[in-house]
């Protein structure tokens, strides 16, 4: 095996080259005439070969080495080995269970805790954006740790994927891309212990907890004597820590050095803030104290989501929260607060952003001084025009969540190549939009943008990948399009899924090029 030979005794031209094809690509392509090997993911570990070969039907793992090499380090694969005289050749499908071991193999592809350390999360609904992601970190992310493993669990559900699979897909992604530095996984917006066990166990390590089911949203609202009666429902009840609140902080000063200034707490203040999050800040406390038991000595990522409310967190309200955070010994590492202003699926911050840069500052002084902990920004995606604040004001100590803008560029893909595929997506959309956006905070309407019947494939394009009423519309209504079925057949998945791998290239270039935005303007 001349091929082999020369491959083996050529080592160093590992992966990581996004341009210049390594020659052990083109030397594999014999050992798999039916398939493409895939350059980005060739790599060395010890005397062995690994990387990524495409067939027209599935992706599959390899490793090429000596044989001993091969039978003692790889155990864990369900895999076919092959003799090829002094070595041997390893392959199995790229699947669930051979990213568990894939993982245990090269231990830097495991999720870890990233700490304080500015983040910036990558949510995939189809799991094939990771190596786009991973390519725009590389060109783009400079000082930022990526987060390709990240979904909610109500994306799980309307997308149809269980917690193991989108880990799985995430850790080909990066492989398969070349990533060789940390990574993150975030399971986003938890709201109940059996979240935490079942993304935990499928190896998520940052846990985004979702009170929002027990904060009061109507406490911004209420008079002085339905806010009275509201807070002694919790004393009655027993809420934890509630009995304290009025000694602990009323009528006292908040240094806060950052904002160069002083946040007071007046005692109709403290209780509205009370009645708005202590039930919450209970359930906060359980979920935490459960995920402790859960990970043991293993660390993990904390973050606490208050973003999903109808008034945005004041800053009276952060700090009450950041004080009992510390007081109950919450290991927070990132929050996230509804934020004055606008932060709609899909397109730019709206409002003033004067005033959300003022009001920002203080929170950052807020997570610096009663923390330490990062400023979260939910929504993240295409908030273009906050994004130097965000960076400049929380001085490089932040999160930033994305999410469904990966899916519209993977439309975006569907658009040029098979505009008809798309128009008919359009069309099923604008039927399930009355229902689909219930959830959501968006200012879309069908009115807002035409038809898909009478547009031309350029006017689609612009009408609904690029202006926001259109991407909205698109935005919110992903888990219909990957879940409706005609008979036993997917209407659209399949398709959508089918284009994406063979338009890998062009799926691959426009993620660089949409996420090159974002993390450039977070760049300080």
């Amino acid at each position: 095996m001349e091929e082999l030979t020369r491959i083996f005794n050529s080592r160093g031209n590992n992966a990581m080259t996004e341009k210049n094809q390594p020659p052990e690509a083109k030397q594999l392509a014999r050992f798999f005439p039916d398939g493409t090997v895939v350059p980005s993911s060739l790599q060395w570990l010890d005397e062995c070969l690994l990387g990524i070969v495409d067939f027209p039907s599935q992706e599959k793992f390899f490793a090429i080495g000596p044989s001993e090499s091969l039978v003692a380090g790889f155990t864990g694969f369900d895999a076919k080995l092959k003799n090829l005289d002094d070595y041997s050749l390893l392959t199995t499908a790229a699947d669930v269970s051979s990213s568990k071991s894939l993982r245990t193999l090269l231990p830097h592809l495991n999720p870890r805790p990233l700490g304080l350390q500015s983040s910036f999360g990558f949510g995939d609904r189809l799991g094939l954006a990771t190596p786009g992601h991973a390519a725009a970190m590389h060109q783009f992310g400079q000082g930022m740790v990526p987060v390709f493993c990240q979904q909610s669990i109500r994306e799980m559900i309307r997308t149809d994927r269980s917690p193991d699979e989108v880990m799985s897909t995430a850790t080909w992604g990066a492989f398969r891309a070349g990533w060789q530095q940390a990574v993150g996984a975030d399971a986003d917006h938890l709201k109940t212990f059996e979240d935490l066990e079942n993304t935990a166990k499928a190896g998520f390590c940052f846990f985004t907890i979702d009170p929002s089911d027990h904060v009061d949203q109507k406490a911004d609202n209420y008079g002085e004597i339905e806010v009275e009666n509201k807070f002694q429902a919790l004393l009655e009840d027993a809420i934890p820590g509630a009995e304290s609140f009025i000694s602990l902080y009323a009528g006292k000063s908040f240094d806060l050095e950052g904002a160069k200034g002083a946040l007071n707490f007046e005692t109709g203040q403290l209780k509205r803030a009370a009645v708005k999050y202590g039930r919450a800040l209970a359930h906060i406390t359980a979920m935490t104290r459960h995920s402790e038991a859960l990970m043991g000595n293993s660390g993990f990522d904390l973050e606490i989501s208050v973003d999903e409310t109808e008034q945005p967190t004041s800053v009276h309200e952060h700090l009450f929260l950041a004080l009992e955070l510390k007081r109950n010994q919450i290991p927070v590492t990132s929050l996230a607060p509804r934020f004055i202003g606008d932060f709609e699926k899909g397109i730019d911050f709206r409002g003033d952003l004067n005033v959300f840069v003022a009001a920002l500052k203080i929170h950052a002084a807020i997570a610096s001084q009663y923390g330490p902990y990062k400023i979260s920004l939910h929504s993240g995606s295409d908030k273009f025009s906050v994004y130097p604040p965000i960076a400049e004001t929380c001085d490089s100590n932040f999160h930033v969540k994305t999410a469904g803008t990966s899916y519209l560029e993977a439309l975006r893909v569907v658009c040029r190549v098979a505009p008809e595929l798309f128009r008919d997506i359009v069309s099923f959309c604008r039927d399930r939009f009355p229902v689909d956006r219930a959830t959501y905070h968006i200012s879309a309407s069908l009115e807002g943008t035409p038809p898909a019947e009478s547009l031309s494939p350029e006017q689609l394009e612009q009408l609904y990948l690029t202006e926001d009423n259109g991407r909205q519309l698109l935005h919110v209504t992903f888990g219909s399009v990957l879940t409706v079925c005609d008979g036993e057949k997917f209407r659209f998945k399949d398709d959508l899924l089918s284009m994406l791998k063979s338009e890998s290239g062009l799926h691959e270039s426009f993620l660089i090029k949409h996420f090159g935005k974002h993390l450039s303007l977070l760049q300080r």
